[in-house]
């Protein structure tokens, strides 16, 4: 009988995750120019699904972390990572004034705030990243460099009791020299 119930169970955890789309990188671009490295990508199926929906609607703190690395590429050894950033877009909804509130924050520094009305215009800045000039790579060659971005976006949990990190995977692209 504990067998059958387990097994219910974990067929119940596969087509629940089966069911909604994966979040995912899209788009990731990286292009050098005097000696820096702008970057710009964007994250697809966020709002997939309906809880993260819900929190934004609800008032619920909603951040996505995003982290992006630029490396120097090794083939057959170890990459060697240059530099790393971390960029926070945090969410809140004021039910007095009907608007959105988002924060972008660069390694902990706040970088700008926003005001939405429109949830999908939202939704849209959320998920979109244009860093220009985000790493100086000063004295690489573009071409020998590598950038590589994830996003972690929730906590998930698992029958109400286990917790687990809703996280996308590691995307990498090459470093192009500006034309």
């Amino acid at each position: 009988m504990r067998a059958l119930l387990f097994t219910l169970c974990v067929a119940a955890f596969a087509t629940t995750l089966a069911a909604a789309p994966r979040p995912d990188i899209e788009n990731l671009a990286a292009t050098a120019a005097r000696g820096k490295v702008s970057v710009k990508f964007t994250l697809r199926a966020a709002f997939s699904n309906s809880e993260m929906v819900e929190a934004l609607k609800s008032g619920l703190p909603t951040t996505f972390t995003y982290v992006v690395e630029v490396f120097r590429d090794r083939p057959n050894w170890f990459d060697d990572t240059l530099d790393r950033a971390r960029i926070e877009v945090s969410c809140t909804f004021n039910s007095i004034t009907r608007e959105y509130l988002l924060s972008y924050r660069r390694d902990r520094h706040l970088v700008r705030s926003e005001s939405f009305t429109d949830l999908a215009a939202l939704q849209q800045r959320m998920t979109t990243v244009d860093e220009p000039d985000l790493f100086d790579v000063d004295g690489y060659k573009p071409y020998k460099l590598k950038v590589r971005a994830k996003a972690d976006l929730m906590r998930g949990w698992l029958f109400y009791v286990i917790p687990w990190d809703v996280t996308t995977r590691w995307r990498e692209a090459r470093v192009k020299a500006a034309e």
